[in-house]
């Protein structure tokens, strides 16, 4: 009477216990994972003027009205190399874009335009974050895995201006539009330890740094993250990122800086293979 019940929970908890008898590895052949990104973020810049005037320093969020706080699609796929999984290649992403409307509260300057203060401004501004990493892992004992290595990362950023200017009497339209986009090396280390069967966690920290040229800047970049695995190829992985970035340019055009700032949690959906 209890024969088929038994048997259908014996074949529900087949995969499980074939799991269990698995460890996670703490370095995985290859794995994709894609997720929601909710940021908080704090942009600044200056745009100097072509006849080398120094622009104002202003907030983008703070003077310019864009929101300090955004949802964002973040990715990250990777590949071990060799038959201990001690060499990694890593590509990830993330980027987000924003509009804004307000009237400015004080005088700014940006680029060779002034804007005045009441000047009704209108904004669009997008940031890419894109990059690639190799990993060496000196310790990888099944268990857990400690490794440093280097990459590569871009920093794009796209900000449209379109303010309403009153000049003696007259209304006037001003349009702007400013890119700054820069490659710059990285140096990483990376810790990861498998917990038990479907659970594991991991810490990683990134060193950026553009020393020469048109861009000059450094980044520092941390994530903390726990991910689980109820199924074998599939899982979840929370994390927590910090970001923070230091450029200053040189152009023929103008002269500037741009500091951003971006920490918050991700939620991603991971497939492990």
């Amino acid at each position: 009477m209890y024969r088929t019940p038994l048997l259908a929970w014996a074949l529900l908890l087949a995969p499980v216990s074939a799991l269990a008898a698995e460890p996670l590895p703490p370095v995985d052949r290859a794995y994709l994972s894609i997720g929601h990104y909710r940021s908080a973020n704090d942009l600044t810049g200056r745009w100097d003027a072509a006849d080398g005037s120094l622009g104002t320093r202003f907030g983008f969020q703070r003077d310019l009205g864009f929101d300090d706080a955004h949802q964002a699609l973040h990715w990250n796929a990777g590949l071990a190399i060799g038959g201990e999984r001690r060499h990694k290649l890593e590509f990830f992403g993330y980027g987000y874009d924003d509009t804004s409307q307000r009237s400015i509260e004080r005088s700014l300057q940006i680029g060779d335009e002034v804007y005045p203060i009441h000047a009704s401004l209108a904004g669009n501004l997008d940031v890419d974050i894109q990059g690639l990493s190799y990993t060496w892992f000196f310790l990888q004992d099944g268990r857990q895995a400690m490794g440093f290595g280097m990459g590569a990362v871009r920093y794009d950023l796209g900000l449209g201006l379109v303010a309403s200017l009153q000049v003696q009497d007259e209304s006037v339209t001003v349009r702007q539009r400013l890119r700054e986009h820069a490659w710059a090396p990285l140096l990483r280390v990376e810790y990861v330890r498998s917990l038990s069967p479907h659970w594991r966690w991991g810490v990683a920290a990134a060193y950026v740094t553009k020393p020469g040229g048109e861009i000059t800047g450094e980044a520092i970049d941390a994530q903390a993250r726990l991910e689980w695995f109820p199924w074998k190829h599939a899982g979840l992985s929370l994390r927590y990122n910090h970001n923070s970035v230091d450029l200053d340019f040189r152009r023929r055009r103008y002269d500037g800086g741009l500091d951003l700032e971006t920490r918050g949690l991700q939620l991603a959906m991971m497939l492990r293979f």
